[in-house]
């Protein structure tokens, strides 16, 4: 789905487990520092697990496929509706 995924960068500065970085040179300098400090590696990974949300995708997939059963049901409500008229 386009755009759900914008939020994203958002929650990972929030949340104290990433930086934004747009070039490539400074993305491998960031993430040559993390590699290099093992606190700092533990405290993201820390910060990571509070904020995450292991089952996400699937309730996203279970509320994708009730609002679908739902708008396949109106639909054939209204078809069976006009066929009666």
């Amino acid at each position: 789905m386009p755009g759900q995924e914008a939020g994203n960068v958002d929650v990972v500065l929030d949340g104290g487990f990433g930086e934004y970085k747009v070039s490539p040179p400074d993305i491998a300098e960031g993430v040559s520092s993390w590699l290099q400090d093992e606190d700092q590696l533990l405290k993201m990974s820390q910060c990571a697990y509070a904020v995450g949300a292991p089952h996400a995708s699937e309730e996203i997939v279970l509320a994708i496929g009730e609002s679908t059963q739902q708008w396949m049901q109106i639909n054939d409500e209204t078809a069976d509706t006009r066929k009666r008229i």
